[in-house]
């Protein structure tokens, strides 16, 4: 099956990894938990790259096609507007006098000149547009994965007819192996959860895809 992003078609092409585990706590005597935990693991560290590699091409692929900024929601532009006031730019420190000089008036006049995409439908979109593409430190789960995504269009709930409450059961599930090692799933918990994962891939490039 073919992917529209290189990141999805490279989660698929790691996954053997994990079925080789997967298949491998079938036939470990006595090591099938240890199997099973490393599965785990592995599923939902590969899965979070994969958000995060996916988010980078998508924003790759726009800054670097001929995508015009009447092709892009108002919300993405507004979203891209709202990141970079909130980074340190040019209209920070206007409210002391002794910035009121030439050099203050160019660097504003470069800013203005950099979020242009906002109010001119024929700029072409560049490296000044901003979107983020990783997830809060320490933050991983189904609602900062639905802010990624909720970046393009405003939807707070892309994922329609997927329960991505599952997802913080997942993390949770690792999180406990992690830090507390403790485990309690099954061969086909694993299994289901793996599943699971690659459902949320496909739907994720194929999301991805209609936006660009």
């Amino acid at each position: 099956m073919s992917y529209r992003f290189e990141a999805t078609q490279d989660f698929f092409d790691s996954a053997t990894e994990i079925n080789t585990l997967i298949k491998l706590s079938e036939s470990a005597d006595g090591n099938e938990a240890l199997f099973l935990k490393l599965s785990l693991v592995c599923i939902v560290t590969k899965f979070q790259v994969y958000v995060e590699s996916v988010l980078e091409e998508y924003l790759y692929l726009l800054k670097n096609s001929e995508t015009k900024s009447r092709n892009i929601s108002t919300h993405m532009k507004m979203n891209s507007l709202r990141i970079s006031i909130s980074e340190n730019n040019a209209l920070t420190g206007l409210q002391s006098h002794k910035n009121f000089t030439d050099e203050k008036r160019d660097s504003i006049l470069n800013y203005l000149d950099s979020i242009k995409y906002f109010y001119v439908d024929d700029i072409k979109i560049d490296n000044s547009f901003k979107f983020n593409t990783k997830f809060p430190l320490g933050k991983t789960g189904k609602d900062e994965l639905c802010k990624l995504l909720w970046q393009i269009d405003g939807n707070i709930n892309p994922f329609n007819n997927i329960d991505i409450n599952k997802l913080d059961s997942l993390l949770l599930a690792r999180h406990l192996v992690v830090h507390r090692d403790r485990f309690n799933r099954t061969f086909t918990d694993v299994e289901n959860d793996f599943d699971f994962c690659k459902s949320l891939v496909k739907y994720i490039d194929d999301y991805l895809d209609k936006r660009l």
